[in-house]
């Protein structure tokens, strides 16, 4: 599964689902799909990650490709990890079943984590939201 986050407006979501590659800033990965962010959201102290593995942040979607709204609560999380705490949420993270699944380790996922951290950060600055898009 391809999985790319974004900084875009909720309204972009219909857009961002027929456009390829499209013009929002983006951070690309595979197989990093709202149940692998499901347990980062839980490493940053936040919400039952039941939450986000729903259809509750689904903005839109066809058979093959889906578009999520990250919730703010995480992306506040995410903005405000510090360079020194990344390893830290890392290794919490990496014990999630998803990553434990995907053989992933606190040192593979700490580059993730900072880069996450950073687009947050601009996200938040840029008054937008982070949106996932998936696609098979």
């Amino acid at each position: 599964m391809l999985t790319d986050i974004l900084i875009a407006s909720t309204g972009d979501a219909p857009e961002i689902l027929s456009a390829t590659p499209g013009s929002w800033p983006r951070l690309q990965f595979n197989s990093l799909d709202n149940m692998a962010l499901a347990g980062l959201w839980s490493a940053l102290g936040g919400a039952s990650h039941a939450d986000f593995e729903g259809e509750k942040y689904l903005l839109a979607y066809t058979q093959e490709r889906w578009v999520f709204e990250i919730p703010q609560d995480f992306v506040r999380r995410l903005s405000a990890v510090q360079p020194g705490a990344a390893a830290e949420v890392a290794m919490s993270w990496a014990k999630h079943e998803e990553l434990v699944h995907m053989g992933a380790d606190g040192p593979g996922v700490e580059p993730v984590v900072e880069a996450m951290s950073g687009f947050a950060r601009q996200a938040i600055d840029q008054g937008k939201s982070l949106l996932l898009f998936m696609c098979l």
